[in-house]
């Protein structure tokens, strides 16, 4: 597994208004998969439409990705569940976690927290090409860092699996 800060943030911004889902999709693969990552990387936007394509099918490209389109996709298992800010904290300390946000309407975005530090969500932004963190204050009160979208309204949780220790923190496999 490649930690978080052996990725060329900057270079992964995504590249259309519609493959926020695609990219969160591609990084997290590359954050799993070092061979993956080293063939991909230098040509990460291609990529990410090829990804948008693959596991969207049916569903109208303007929609963005739908949640069951990464669940189905993502490395390991994963289950969708309300955004707790702890869960996900705590999930994120061992798998990067895909989380829907958007207004107070409507999800719109996805993000990936790569990491958990100090009590605070360390997020990649496929919009910004970067990665940003977020604390539960922040999250609390709707006003996390991601332009008008600024509510978490569900994450992709990794599963546990068969063998994982009752009360253990669900890994990928």
């Amino acid at each position: 597994m490649i930690a978080p800060d052996g990725l060329p943030w900057g270079r992964l911004k995504q590249p259309d208004r519609l493959s926020c889902g695609a990219a969160v999709l591609v990084v997290a693969r590359m954050l799993s998969d070092e061979v993956y990552a080293g063939r991909v990387l230098p040509r990460f936007a291609e990529e990410v439409l090829a990804t948008h394509r693959q596991v969207v099918g049916w569903w109208p490209r303007a929609l963005g990705t739908p949640p069951w389109a990464l669940l189905r996709h993502l490395p390991g298992r994963h289950r969708l569940a309300r955004a707790d800010f702890a869960e996900v904290l705590d999930a994120a300390g061992h798998d990067p976690v895909p989380v829907y946000v958007g207004n107070r309407v409507l999800p719109r975005h996805v993000v990936l927290v790569v990491a958990a530090a100090h009590g605070t969500w360390v997020v990649y932004d496929p919009a910004r090409g970067g990665l940003v963190t977020v604390d539960a204050e922040q999250a609390a009160q709707d006003r996390l860092p991601f332009g008008r979208w600024h509510r978490a309204w569900f994450a992709l949780l990794p599963r546990a699996t068969p063998g994982d220790a009752p009360g253990a923190t669900p890994r990928t496999r």
